[in-house]
């Protein structure tokens, strides 16, 4: 798309696939002009983007998020956009938010496209010419553009929409147009989409009736609505009044307002012939998990996740939740609602067809459940989107090269195939046996040490059997393995070589990833981080770590009682170390030089495949980490 910096016209062959209409008069229009010969509207281009309304015009401001309608301030926005337009959206967002004390929810706002979790279960709904509605920054409209095309990104806000329009973290910007309007003043006659994505959070039932009739009619007569609104809690109250939403939410007293059967009934009569209804928990801008909200197992399988953070409680709490679902009561409290309305006479169904589906968003892409009769029948793996699906293809390859050599070891690694996906390379593997490392770990000193001796007993037969020869790293190229350059870390001096070795390395190795039964490792999933060939220390460093970090709370407290007190704990990590780098050939210097490179690891990975956290504050967050532990190093002795 090319958008007259003069803004006096547009360009666009997407406006060739569209049929403009004037916001007054619904008469037909050219968005090359924003004229209506008809009534004599007028709009303009403000910075490139066709604007329908008036400075001051806008009657449904966007919101990125219920609780949070107004995280940034309008010079705030604007010095946005302008720095996007003039350079970078990481270098804008770096420099415009540093120190704003809604930093963290605006980054979110920006980019987290775990957001938009549900698009793995129905990429192939969005499919055509995409009307998004409250596009904002432009997250959902770019991940849309992946999926259809054009994709009109609609929004009242204009600095908003600017950035969206320049954003340099996707490469899709020729399929997307957008306008500067809102919803009630759209240019387009009916029938000009085949799919609607709206968000209707922070809207009350008669908003949300208002506003589902009115896009409707947008929408060709086999299209798609897709909308996000709040369920029971949030529609009545009950999340504000438990400290949930912020102050100034609006809600309702109405018993049905926000429950599955509003909304579907509600959708029934806008005319809509078939209504699948998905459950966003715990809220639509947090979607942990995304699950169809009529698949009773699904839900039953969401409880047992929740009530296993509970620990005793969750014996009792099994029984209720099963009492709840059979009586149809945990619908009603589902706090956040995904509608997925059709005018076909079949039910929307994510392809592959699966049982009853359960997805459990990650950072990277999602992980979907399919359910059956006696538990998890399939695994699958979806990248959020497809600047993601480098994580995918890597674990398909590692895993694969891994599987050809029929070493005894390979039956600990999960089993499963490559598959195509609207959103990028995929992966469909058998579910694992045994529970997770994790559910077993605990303060308790025993407890401890069962978790590092099993993980470390896996991973010495791993790398034994795996593991390239002992190589000489010269003082240089030791720097070089333990720098970061965008975040500026650097390492302690370091004058003498270093002894290691080159092995492949899963790259996540953590408690959670670590499946087990009967004091015996049965799986190591989870390798989207893996790699071929790199240090060894890797998986050896992040598994003490993380389980330091784990028991003893953060990264500092971890590190000060397993690495440098004087204590049970401490002893017991030195001990385990030296045994593990005695297993291995090399000095504990190594180990300590090199712990922190499993954040080094993953920082470079999500740098290169332009992951989520690269822009927000968990680089911060992993860079604070390595530099602390280089800071700390002598204060360690494993000898």
């Amino acid at each position: 798309m090319s958008l007259n910096p003069n803004h006096e016209t547009i360009e666009s062959p997407l406006l060739d696939r569209l049929r403009p209409a004037c916001p007054d008069c619904e008469e037909p229009i050219t968005l090359e002009s924003l004229t209506c010969r008809h009534c004599g509207f007028e709009g303009e281009f403000r910075h490139g983007i066709p604007s329908l309304v008036p400075e001051s015009g806008a009657r449904h401001p966007s919101r990125d998020d219920a609780s949070s309608p107004r995280l940034l301030e309008t010079d705030v926005l604007r010095s946005l956009a302008t720095d996007t337009e003039e350079g970078s959206i990481r270098d804008a967002t770096a420099t415009v938010l540093e120190g704003h004390e809604n930093r963290t929810d605006a980054l979110d706002a920006i980019y987290d496209v775990n957001r938009e979790a549900w698009l793995s279960l129905l990429a192939d709904e969005i499919t055509g010419r995409c009307l998004d509605v409250g596009a904002g920054f432009g997250r959902r409209a770019h991940i849309l553009a992946e999926l259809g095309e054009p994709v009109v990104a609609v929004d009242s806000n204009l600095s908003k929409l600017r950035v969206a329009t320049e954003r340099d973290d996707y490469d899709n910007a020729d399929r997307l147009l957008p306008i500067h309007t809102t919803e009630d003043r759209l240019p387009f006659g009916p029938e000009s989409f085949d799919t609607i994505v709206a968000d209707f959070t922070g809207s009350s039932m008669t908003e949300v009736r208002t506003r589902l009739a009115r896009l409707s009619e947008y929408l060709d007569d086999e299209g798609t609505i897709v909308f996000t609104a709040d369920g029971w809690p949030r529609q009545t109250g009950v999340t504000d009044l438990l400290g949930m939403d912020a102050p100034g939410s609006e809600a309702t007293l109405s018993l049905t307002a926000g429950t599955p059967s509003a909304y579907r009934s509600m959708a029934t009569e806008a005319g809509f012939e078939t209504v699948s209804l998905y459950s966003l928990f715990p809220t639509a801008s947090r979607p942990l998990f995304v699950f169809d909200i009529e698949d009773d197992r699904a839900v039953e399988t969401v409880a047992e996740f929740v009530l296993a953070e509970r620990g005793q409680l969750a014996g009792m709490g099994k029984p209720l939740v099963s009492l709840g679902n059979r009586m149809d009561l945990l619908r009603r409290w589902y706090p956040s609602v995904l509608a997925v309305c059709t005018n076909g006479a079949e039910e929307v169904r994510s392809s592959p067809e699966f049982g009853e589906p359960l997805l459990v968003s990650g950072r990277t892409r999602s992980v979907v459940l399919d359910i059956g009769e006696t538990g998890v029948d399939r695994v699958w793996k979806y990248p959020n989107r497809p600047a993601h699906a480098p994580f995918t293809e890597r674990e398909n390859a590692v895993l694969s090269s891994l599987h050809a050599t029929d070493e005894p070891i390979v039956e600990t690694l999960p089993e499963g195939v490559g598959a195509a996906s609207p959103l990028g390379e995929a992966r469909a593997e058998d579910p694992v046996a045994g529970s997770s490392l994790e559910d077993d770990l605990s303060s308790d000193l025993r407890s401890y040490e069962r978790v590092l001796q099993l993980g470390f007993d896996w991973l010495v037969e791993f790398q034994q059997t795996f593991r390239g020869p002992t190589v000489t790293r010269s003082p240089a190229e030791v720097r070089d393995d333990l720098r970061f350059e965008p975040t500026g870390i650097e390492p302690p001096a370091i004058d003498e070589p270093v002894t290691t070795f080159f092995t492949p390395v899963h790259g996540d190795y953590l408690t959670g990833n670590i499946h087990v039964a009967d004091d015996e490792v049965t799986t190591v999933i989870d390798w989207e981080y893996g790699a071929l060939e790199a240090s060894p220390i890797i998986d050896a460093g992040f598994l003490v770590l993380e389980t330091a970090m784990q028991v003893f709370g953060g990264i500092e407290d971890g590190f000060r009682t397993a690495f440098c007190e004087d204590n049970e704990y401490a002893r017991l990590t030195r001990s385990t170390i030296r045994s593990y780098c005695q297993a291995l050939g090399i000095p504990t210097r190594t180990f300590e030089l090199y712990l922190p490179s499993v954040y080094l690891h993953r920082l470079e990975l999500d740098r290169q495949f332009d992951a989520v956290s690269t822009y927000t504050e968990l680089v911060e967050i992993r860079s604070r980490a390595v530099e602390f532990v280089f800071d700390n190093l002598d204060d360690v002795s494993l000898e």
